[in-house]
């Protein structure tokens, strides 16, 4: 469905809460795995780290919760 705009809440690890939004389901989905394996494997999610992943999946910071 054109338009539609799906949201990803991210935790980064300074306890910044922030979300995400996307055009497409599958960038979202794609952005979620690959920075919950950065962290796993690579170590914590900053601002830096964030920035360049959301790049890749065409997203962007929507705002911060709260």
């Amino acid at each position: 469905m054109q338009g539609d705009t799906y949201y990803l809440e991210y935790e980064l690890h300074d306890g910044t809460r922030v979300f995400l939004a996307f055009d497409d389901e599958n960038d979202r989905d794609g952005c979620h795995i690959s920075l919950d394996m950065y962290k796993a494997q690579l170590g914590p999610i900053t601002q830096e780290v964030l920035d360049r992943i959301l790049g890749k999946f065409h997203g962007r910071i929507a705002g911060f919760p709260g």
